[in-house]
């Protein structure tokens, strides 16, 4: 099961993983990944996967107080 976050630009995307990849209890938590097919057509066709399943609560913390709310949180099988 992969979590991946779906984001409406870009811009988002490095935004989001730069604000993580800065906070220490989330900064080896996430990696860029191609958005997988079939997720919308309204985003980026980067996103970013949570590679650590128990550090989910602390990646969407993190965003929501950066200002940097994923467009989706989707659980995808791999």
């Amino acid at each position: 099961m992969r979590t991946i976050l779906t984001f409406s630009t870009l811009h988002q995307v490095l935004a989001a993983e730069k604000a993580l990849r800065n906070n220490e209890a989330t900064k080896t938590s996430v990696r860029p990944t191609p958005t997988p097919p079939g997720l919308g057509s309204a985003i980026c066709g980067m996103s970013l996967e949570i590679l650590e399943k128990e550090s989910q609560p602390k990646v969407i913390e993190c965003l929501n107080q950066s200002a940097l709310n994923p467009a989706g949180v989707h659980e995808i099988q791999n």
